[in-house]
């Protein structure tokens, strides 16, 4: 019996003993506390901060889908359906820092062409690049000659008579003004000279006041020794828009940087001495709008197109166009029927 009870004592303390060690050797770590997204609302909707940082990220793009009869740009362009597919990315960075937000935006584009040169082609495109902090902006932008005094109508071929330089690189001051009252004054890259110091110069004014708004804008074009000027009204009643914009170039023989030719410069026909661009837009319901513009210049380059722009769902445009471009100096025109299909998110 003292046998039996130590063997059974023995054993009972090894199996406290082993229960014990297995139980020192089975330690859950503390788990690390998880951070989750955060809404960031101080910059507009859509931003959310980088966890672990209080830097704020707009994360959007959209895709877009054109099937065109023509080419509004260029006469005798009806030989054939040209389709084009485009994808856009953005983003969007905003912080608070004593200066006011520290911003930066990006944008990038790629262009699927289904018909170039009996062929399909492919391009990629930085269009967006830049830093803004206290009004300045430095990096890619378009140019302020256009951005100032915004596009033209609300049609996807709006620039048949071009109102300006897109993309380039350029340090500008933007002020707005909480009484209406707006400014900016760039320098950008004089992209035809790339040898010299010298740069592109734009400078505007606007000012806003209950329904009206009136924009002027000048650029000096160093390569070509020549300006241009743009003056923009715009006017807004209820769900009725309508704007009137005129340009004057400095010498009406020259095409330059700032009086540029027709857009993609498919004809080589700038403004002459003065061009004219007007549109209006009429919202008939939550889902769909109107919009028309026409543009003549002193070349005698006529342009006029007219949409319905369609939103059967949020996010989503269906948006049948026709457009008709005369050019009188060439005695050449041509009518192009179009729908584009772009989600955004």
């Amino acid at each position: 019996m003292n046998i039996k009870s130590l063997l059974l004592g023995s054993a009972a303390a090894l199996a406290v003993v082993s229960g014990a060690q297995a139980a020192d050797a089975i330690v859950a770590a503390e788990p690390e506390p998880m951070e989750y997204v955060r809404v960031c609302d101080a910059f507009g909707t859509g931003y959310f901060y980088i966890p672990g940082t209080e830097t704020c990220l707009k994360v959007g793009g959209r895709v877009r889908f054109d099937v065109q009869a023509a080419n509004s740009y260029s006469p005798n362009s009806d030989t054939g359906w040209r389709t084009k597919s485009r994808a856009e990315l953005y983003m969007d960075s905003a912080s608070d820092t004593e200066y006011g937000a520290l911003k930066t935006k990006i944008v990038a584009r790629w262009d699927f062409d289904g018909d170039y040169n009996d062929g399909t082609h492919t391009t990629t495109k930085l269009m967006a690049a830049n830093i803004t902090l206290a009004g300045f902006l430095v990096g890619l932008a378009d140019s302020q000659f256009t951005n100032f005094t915004g596009n033209a109508g609300d049609v996807a071929n709006d620039d048949v008579v071009s109102f300006g330089q897109f993309e380039v690189n350029q340090i500008s001051y933007i002020y707005k003004g909480d009484s209406g009252f707006s400014a900016v004054v760039s320098v950008q890259d004089d992209s035809k000279d790339g040898d010299e110091y010298m740069v592109d110069l734009v400078g505007g004014l606007g000012y806003k006041a209950g329904n009206f708004q009136f924009r002027v804008v000048g650029g000096y074009d160093e390569s070509a020794e020549e300006s241009a000027i743009k003056a923009r009204v715009d006017g807004t009643f209820g769900d009725f828009s309508a704007f009137v914009m005129g340009g004057w170039n400095s010498d009406g023989d020259v095409v330059h940087t700032f009086a540029p030719a027709g857009g993609g410069s498919l004809t080589g026909i700038g403004w002459g001495d003065w061009a004219l661009w007007a549109g209006a837009g009429y919202q008939v319901s939550d889902s769909l709008d109107l919009n028309m513009q026409i543009a003549y210049t002193d070349s005698e380059t006529f342009a006029a197109a007219a949409n319905v722009k369609w939103n059967p769902v949020p996010g989503l445009i269906i948006q049948p166009e026709v457009t008709y471009t005369n050019w009188d100096s060439i005695d050449e025109d041509q009518w192009n029927g179009m729908v584009r299909f772009q989600r955004s998110f």
